[in-house]
């Protein structure tokens, strides 16, 4: 009739460099814990933070300044740069719309060609959000005179 089953074999034992992280672990882990939930912790890791956050903003401006001092644009000039073809692109894109619009508008009506409605296509829309050409735009970069180098 039917077999009994096979016995099973009881899974083997981690390495031996498993048991003793494991050990490790169980005594590191629980103080640990109450380090990491301390009071005295989070308050530590917010000076550092600020810390870390100040001394990058003085690397980016040294680094900054070296780069305009050999005449080469900075990070900070590639970005104002970056948001600048973006505004211009929307602009260009709204004043497009705006053409092809005016141009619908002012083609003679064809007898049989459709007439034109006032329903907002999806690029009217997405230009509805373009900048205004007198809004807000980003700030040209402010730089200090180049001098010529001294021979």
């Amino acid at each position: 009739m039917s077999q009994p089953p096979a016995p099973r074999t009881p899974p083997p034992s981690p390495p031996l460099w498993r048991q003793a992280f494991d050990a490790a672990e169980r005594a590191v882990a629980p103080r640990a814990e109450d380090v990491v939930r301390s009071e005295y912790f989070a308050l530590a890791t917010a000076l550092l933070r600020r810390a870390q956050n100040v001394a990058g903003g003085s690397v980016q401006g040294l680094s900054a300044r070296a780069w305009h001092l050999l005449n080469l644009p900075a990070g900070s000039d590639i970005s104002r740069l970056r948001a600048q073809i973006g505004s211009l692109d929307r602009e260009v894109r709204r004043l497009t719309i705006q053409l092809e619009q005016e141009r619908r508008r002012s083609s003679p009506s064809r007898p049989g060609a459709p007439r034109p409605t006032n329903a907002q296509t999806t690029e009217d829309s997405d230009a509805d959000g373009a900048q205004p050409p007198d809004g807000a735009r980003p700030r040209p970069a402010r730089r200090r005179a180049q001098h010529p180098p001294r021979t």
